[in-house]
Formats: structure tokens, C-alpha cells, sequence
């Protein structure tokens, strides 16, 4: 358990705690808005599209790489 000397030290103290709930407050607040636009409805439509293409190309990669017989 830290120890003070003088009141001053305490309000020090008391200050730089307040400075960093502010920046953790900050922080959580970008962390809110870079998941909201993540989540956003393009964004998921545009990786289920890319998803989809990628499927696409690779599977036709495949058939030309490992030819079936019918």
C-alpha cells in the first residue's frame, strides 16, 4: 500500500487516474466504431461476395489441376 506525504501527492495521484479512465474511455470508444464498421452490412455482404469468388476460382483451379473423369 503506497503511503503520502501531503495532500498534494494525493491529488496527484487522484489526477492521473482521472487522465486514464479518459484515454481507457477514449480507447473503448475507437474500439466501439472500428467493430461497428466491421459489422456494417456492406462489409459483411462484400466478404461473403469475396467468399463466394474465391470458392469459385478454386474450384475451377482444382478441376483443371485434378481432371474427372464422367
Amino acid at each position: 500500500m503506497k503511503t503520502y506525504k501531503s495532500l498534494e501527492e494525493i491529488n496527484q495521484e487522484l489526477e492521473i487516474y482521472k487522465l486514464q479512465a479518459q484515454i481507457d474511455k477514449e480507447k473503448m470508444k475507437q474500439n466501439y466504431y472500428e467493430i461497428k464498421d466491421s459489422v456494417s452490412p456492406t462489409n459483411i455482404a462484400l466478404d461473403v461476395s469475396l467468399s463466394i469468388v474465391r470458392k469459385l476460382l478454386y474450384g475451377r483451379l482444382f478441376q483443371k489441376l485434378l481432371p474427372f473423369r464422367k
